[in-house]
């Protein structure tokens, strides 16, 4: 059985790769899923197709890949937005197993219209692709809660999220009643807590939250131009997780 069809117990972790050297990494590690991106200091792009198809030949687990033509804010030009249609089917024909993105109208509420567009043309890969509102979420003007309720309606699978606060700590009020809403109310969008966690501050999140995923970054300089994500760290991060009771 692949890693990307295990069923996991405890915690989930997906870690934020910037890069080839990042996924190979997180592979090492034990890593149950990746966001594929490139330019993390930008707060992360739309990864090239070289490193989304080396990627997919390098690591046996879920990639969601970012959609995601330039930094800034969420509001995109009508060029941009043909951009991301462009962008869609290249990467998940290339080996993407969904996409993570999110789109605000001008006045910073959430854009239906144009998310709907993009899922709808996910759709024609047979369902079989995961759609991520990322954490433009954390930007939107629309109450956090009516904004759950229309993207579960939209069809999309999973909120990276840190609760509308500088990060998941200080957000973990937020992102637990986010947990305890679409719970309730048999949602299957799922939320996924995310800025600034770390493996100090997993278990904090998690006991605060009652998530049962997380997403974040696990970089370290081994003396290169760049950092690199830690599998050595990694790995002892996913055992605390695999073995997550409440």
């Amino acid at each position: 059985m692949n890693n990307r069809d295990r069923k996991k117990q405890g915690i989930e972790i997906e870690i934020c790769c910037g890069g080839l050297d990042d996924v190979i990494e997180s592979a090492r590690g034990g890593a149950h899923r990746i966001e594929l991106n490139a330019a993390l200091e930008l707060g992360g792009l739309t990864p090239s197709l070289g490193t989304l198809s080396l990627s997919r030949a390098a690591a046996d687990l879920e990639i969601i890949a970012m959609l995601r033509p330039r930094g800034g804010g969420f509001c995109y030009s009508e060029k941009e937005f043909k951009t991301m249609l462009a962008d869609l089917p290249l990467l998940l024909e290339n080996g993407a197993d969904g996409l993570a993105f999110g789109i605000l109208t001008p006045d910073g509420e959430l854009d239906d219209e144009r998310c709907k567009i993009i899922l709808d043309e996910m759709d024609k890969f047979g369902g079989r692709k995961k759609a991520v509102f990322h954490m433009a979420f954390d930007d939107a003007k629309t109450e956090e809660i009516e904004m759950l309720s229309r993207l579960e309606l939209l069809g999309f699978a999973r909120v990276l999220t840190k609760g509308r606060a500088e990060n998941a700590i200080s957000g973990a009020e937020a992102l637990r009643r986010y947990v305890e809403f679409t719970r309730s109310r048999g949602m299957k969008l799922e939320i996924l807590p995310g800025g600034g966690v770390r493996p100090h501050n997993a278990c904090e999140i998690v006991e605060k939250t009652d998530a049962n995923q997380l997403h974040g970054k696990l970089h370290k300089n081994f003396g290169g131009e760049v950092d690199v994500v830690d599998s050595d760290e990694l790995r002892k991060y996913v055992v605390w997780a695999e073995s997550y009771q409440a």
